[in-house]
């Protein structure tokens, strides 16, 4: 065997072989751009901010040990009050947290006055009164935009929350 045999064969890829790589590449990545679109993004950043708004209530709650409420006080804002009813600044800045973009909430089925309290110990009840009633099954929070939708959920014993 000839030494310039060897250089042949170990000569890197045909141009059909990189065309080929480029040609799927590019496929693959068309098919997954939709999922990045300005409009879904903005209802992804909402939904984790709404969801970083109810853990930040539900840690002010066990650090201070009073009440505190996530209330939806229009179809795309919400505050959060503490025990007397009085509205607190919120991580952002302000008392109210107005969505961005065309993002709103959907239907709250199972919080019927449109909030969320947490106790002391991080429990999640359904209304602001004293004792009040403790959360039954997990709490959807859906938010909406565009025909897309991202759900907070709430755990009833432990108020943990999470994205859907």
């Amino acid at each position: 065997m000839k030494n310039t045999d060897v250089i042949m064969r170990f000569r890197g890829f045909t141009l059909v072989e990189l065309l080929l790589v480029i040609l799927i590449t590019g496929l693959l990545a068309v098919s997954v751009m939709p999922k990045w679109t300005a409009s879904s993004l903005g209802l992804e950043f909402e939904a984790r901010r709404v969801l970083n708004d109810i853990r930040y209530t539900q840690a002010l709650s066990m650090a201070s040990g009073q009440r505190y409420r996530f209330v939806k006080i229009s179809a795309s804002a919400y505050r959060i009050l503490n025990e007397a009813g009085v509205a607190i600044t919120l991580p952002g800045g302000g008392t109210q947290q107005t969505l961005s973009g065309n993002v709103s909430f959907g239907s709250l089925g199972n919080l019927p006055g449109s909030l969320i309290a947490f106790n002391s110990q991080g429990t999640p009840y359904t209304n602001a009164a004293l004792p009040g009633t403790a959360l039954a099954a997990v709490a959807s929070i859906p938010l909406m935009s565009n025909g897309q939708t991202r759900t907070v959920m709430i755990n009833p014993e432990t108020g943990y929350g999470a994205l859907q």
